[in-house]
């Protein structure tokens, strides 16, 4: 049987290697290692192990990510050929060791087993240095993913792979994008060892001017959020127990529908007022409905929260292969048709492609089934389409109005306001949103020429039109129209 022993080194102290991966590196006739820039590989020349290190694959790829797969495969390549053979890395082999996470997918399907000798991992080294709390407060990260490290603003974070000043200030970036510039960092070079080791606090933005960064760093950045969203979860299950509110316990789907059309308009207000305060505010009891939502239906055995960030991710993924596939879309106009397409190969075994989701209020319920229409090319080939049509049903409105019959009246202004809707939607306008404004707009000239009669000592009604009207332009003067 072919083997691939994967040992750890330890964080750097070269007393870290265990008595086990000692004996294995000794018994072994085949060693690799995955750098020599390492302290523990003193013990493996002390005890007069041959190993051969594979440094030089640093040197002949272009990226971090082509020198891990380089290793993996030649690690592989070299048990197929040897029968049996030790790969040696720091720290642990099973934390944070992407030639490992490598070697195991791969080996299994060359019909190779692979047997794992854990060691001392950095993270317990780093840990000791700086006293951090229970492993459940801390996350781990590297530095070469960068996407990554924005994920946990409430975790104690320890970011790994740190190479050089190079790598650090590509950090310091990703990190300036949400950590103010003067939270304080603390870097730690040689964690665990007796001597070289080195630790400093300093502000984020002096992260990448510190000289000894090196392969033996990692820079730990305290959280910034008091809570995330597993606490706000928490709390929930705790308001929905049997020691929790009554009222949140009483409710159920239904109930809670009219919270959450209302905090869904009280979000679009504080969009239009311009307040980040009011909408961070309605963003966070908006989302207290979807928590709310999930609990209610994790307590029916329906789904959980888990479940709706894996449906809403992999649809993004899925709709987005310009991005996280091989799909090409360059532009707005692509991504939508791409869209488009995507959907409609979704809904192959539905009945429809179309859908009247009579919840939405009229205009958006409209907009809706237009869209969807567009999508499979039942539209006007451009806008002048629907400003004739928008003028036809004018017609026949006034048409219908002259002769005084009442449900034709009714049924003509509907195509109108539907007509409408496509134009706007031709012109790039929400018109929920749009009606919306100009609701406020009359709101607001109205308020102007209620408080001018007040002012002239009456009430509106007391007035005439024309007075009125005067005052009315005088609003739209003043109110900049």
């Amino acid at each position: 049987m072919k083997r691939i022993y994967l040992v750890g080194l330890g964080p750097g102290d070269p007393q870290a290697l265990t008595l086990r991966s000692l004996q294995t590196l000794e018994k072994v006739k085949k060693v690799y290692i995955r750098t020599h820039r390492h302290p523990g590989v003193s013990m493996l020349d002390r005890h007069n192990i041959d190993y051969k290190s594979l440094d030089f694959f640093y040197r002949k790829s272009a990226t971090f990510e082509e020198t891990y797969r380089k290793i993996a495969f030649f690690v592989i390549n070299a048990a197929l050929q040897h029968g049996e053979v030790a790969y040696a890395v720091p720290g642990s082999p099973f934390f944070a060791e992407k030639t490992v996470e490598l070697i195991l997918k791969k080996s299994a399907l060359a019909g190779i087993s692979c047997r794992a000798l854990p060691a001392v991992s950095f993270v317990e080294a780093v840990s000791a240095e700086l006293g951090l709390p229970r492993e459940k407060e801390l996350v781990v990260h590297d530095a070469l993913e960068p996407d990554k490290l924005l994920d946990n603003p409430d975790k104690h974070l320890l970011i790994i792979q740190a190479y050089n000043r190079q790598i650090a200030s590509r950090v310091k970036l990703q990190l300036a994008t949400l950590y103010p510039e003067e939270h304080r960092v603390t870097v730690v070079r040689g964690a665990g060892l007796a001597a070289q080791k080195k630790m400093v606090t300093v502000p984020l933005y002096e992260l990448d001017r510190l000289s000894f960064i090196d392969h033996l760093t990692t820079i730990y950045v305290p959280p910034i959020a008091s809570y995330g969203i597993a606490d706000l979860q928490q709390v929930m299950r705790m308001l929905r127990s049997e020691d929790g509110c009554p009222w949140d316990r009483q409710q159920d789907h239904h109930s809670l529908k009219p919270y959450l059309l209302e905090e869904a308009y009280e979000v679009i207000g504080a969009i239009d007022s311009g307040d980040n305060g009011d909408l961070c505010e309605e963003l966070g009891d908006l989302l207290l409905q979807v928590v709310f939502h999930c609990q209610i239906a994790n307590e029916n055995q329906a789904f959980a929260f888990h479940d709706i960030v894996a449906s809403i991710t992999e649809k993004l993924v899925r709709r987005h292969p310009h991005v996280f596939g091989q799909g090409d879309a360059k532009t707005a106009d692509e991504v939508v048709r791409t869209w488009q397409q995507i959907k409609k190969d979704e809904k192959k075994d539905r009945k429809s492609l179309f859908t009247l989701e009579n919840y939405l209020p009229s205009l958006l319920r409209a907009q809706k089934l237009q869209r969807q229409a567009s999508g499979v090319g039942f539209d006007w080939p451009d806008a002048q389409g629907a400003w004739d049509k928008l003028a036809e049903e004018l017609k026949e409105l006034k048409d219908a109005y002259k002769e005084q019959d009442g449900a034709k009246i009714k049924e003509e202004l509907g195509d109108l306001l539907f007509a409408a809707v496509n134009v706007a939607r031709f012109l790039d306008v929400d018109a929920e949103q749009a009606l919306a404004a100009a609701t406020n707009k009359f709101f607001t000239r109205l308020r102007h020429v209620e408080n001018r009669a007040r002012d002239e000592g009456g009430e509106i009604a007391e007035y005439s039109l024309s007075k009125l009207d005067e005052w009315w332009n005088e609003a739209k003067k003043r109110l900049n129209g």
